[in-house]
């Protein structure tokens, strides 16, 4: 399958906002769905999914960062920004946001801390833990060394750069981007707490499912830790759990945990515990924002459909966390959301049906038909990027009365508009078959034709039986004199 660069730089987007487990478990399915698809073969075995170039996008992604089993090469680069992998994003929309970390922005800093004057002695560092790594020789006292090092020239390049314009300007050419400085700043920020941010890794795996109850009281004690040496760091442990769990909604549980213990050394740390859910929060309103904005836009109905289901399963957890605890703050929060994401849902369906009518042209009846109706329009055929458009829109539109009432939408609009898509399918793959008897020809091929391409659009709407009847009947249709 071809998408269109337009589409392909909507689905990167989408992709590379989803944190770490979520991407991780994403490649899993796409990987599984390709395989069955190969397993089933033929026609059956087809796809309107790209599943090799969402693949190929989430290995670079997750690659980037160390998140993804296959075999990379294991040096001082890859030990250096391990520690920060669980704040990492394929990209960044808008203003920095706090625990947030660009992909693209990790080779310029990279280059910085070697080549950088302030940094030389992080730079020996890594070359010293490179040739160690390559000898097999001990190495952890040198990745330390690293980090320290780090540390202390990455807060003289940044401390420098707040008070003198000139060094900052400096600074920012040889990043390459204002962007990356808040990056490089966030990690800078970061390095004081690595040694947390080691241990909760060992703590908890990644894309960690959930979580035990021996694993909840390992998590308060490291943030007490953490917190005890600085409110920030307390609050980062949090916030890198967010990106070590499977689903990230069920963080929440840990800050519920937290403002339920009796523990003493919490009260001075709940503040800090509070960003936990602020940032979830904050999170799950971003995407209902961005689905309100882009509802007024042109469609791209599987990456709606992605982002949809995507924010429904992000709904469904919080308020199931929500829920256990009776919190309704939260919960008003989480349907305040659904009810902006709901009425985004169903301008989607509405431009949905619009693009898959597209793939049903029709014209006023006569010629071969001999009938004064509506009919097909076969004298044109249909470009490849309308029917892949049409077809990802039948899948969106296919689901879309059980996505509706997971969004607490009305579902009678979505069930209207499938029922109104299903019935113009079954019509107009019908006059199909009128065309194909009454024509001749090319014009007759030409209606087959249109025939395949609208049984195959549709198939997600219409029922598998009716499709095999209608083909039957178009087979017999063709040989008529």
């Amino acid at each position: 399958m071809t998408i269109s660069a337009q589409k392909k730089q909507q689905l990167t987007a989408f992709l590379g906002s989803l944190p770490n487990a979520a991407a991780l478990k994403l490649f899993a399915g796409l990987e599984a769905d390709r395989a069955n698809k190969r397993v089933a073969g033929g026609a059956k075995g087809k796809s309107n999914i790209p599943h090799n170039m969402l693949l190929d996008d989430l290995r670079t992604q997750l690659l980037a960062h160390g998140a993804f089993p296959p075999a990379r090469k294991y040096d001082a680069k890859r030990i250096f920004f391990s520690p920060f992998e669980d704040f990492f994003v394929g990209a960044r929309s808008g203003q920095k946001r706090r625990a947030r970390i660009a992909r693209p922005s990790l080779e310029p800093i990279w280059r910085l801390m070697m080549t950088e004057k302030a940094l030389t002695d992080a730079a020996f560092a890594a070359a010293a833990l490179d040739d160690a790594i390559r000898d097999g020789a001990e190495a952890e006292a040198l990745e330390r060394a690293v980090f320290i090092a780090a540390e202390a020239g990455f807060g003289r390049v940044c401390e420098e750069a707040k008070t003198n314009a000139a060094a900052r300007a400096r600074l920012v050419e040889a990043l390459g981007d204002e962007a990356i400085l808040d990056d490089l700043e966030e990690i800078r920020r970061l390095l004081t707490g690595v040694d947390f941010l080691h241990q909760l890794q060992a703590l908890i795996p990644t894309a960690a499912p959930s979580l035990t109850e021996e694993q909840l009281y390992q998590i308060r004690s490291l943030f007490l830790s953490a917190h005890d040496q600085s409110n920030t760091l307390g609050a980062d442990i949090l916030l890198a759990l967010i990106g070590r769990l499977e689903k990230p909604w069920r963080a929440l549980g840990v800050y519920y945990h937290l403002a339920g213990s009796a523990d003493d050394r919490l009260d001075a740390a709940r503040a800090a515990a509070a960003v936990l859910p602020e940032t979830l929060f904050e999170e799950f309103e971003t995407l209902a924002c961005a689905l309100e904005r882009d509802g007024a836009g042109a469609l791209d109905a599987e990456t709606a459909r992605l982002r949809v289901t995507y924010f429904a399963d992000y709904a469904d957890g919080l308020a199931r966390q929500a829920k256990k605890i009776g919190d309704n703050v939260f919960l008003n929060r989480v349907e305040a959301s659904r009810d902006v994401a709901g009425e985004a849902f169903d301008r989607f369906v509405e431009q949905a049906l619009a693009a898959l009518r597209a793939a049903m042209p029709v014209r006023q009846g006569g010629g071969s038909s001999q009938l004064m109706s509506q009919r097909p329009d076969i004298a044109h055929a249909l470009s490849p990027a309308v029917v892949h458009q049409a077809a990802d829109a039948a899948v969106l539109i296919a689901v879309a009365p059980s996505l509706a009432a997971r969004l607490g939408a009305e579902p009678d609009f979505s069930s209207l508009i499938t029922e109104e898509a299903r019935d113009q399918c079954s019509v107009f793959a019908k006059d199909l078959v009128v065309e194909i008897r009454a024509a001749e020809g090319d014009e007759r091929k030409a209606a087959r034709r249109m025939l395949e391409q609208i049984l195959k659009v549709a198939a997600p709407l219409l029922d598998s039986d009716d499709i095999g009847l209608i083909r039957d009947r178009a087979l017999a249709a063709a040989v008529a004199v």
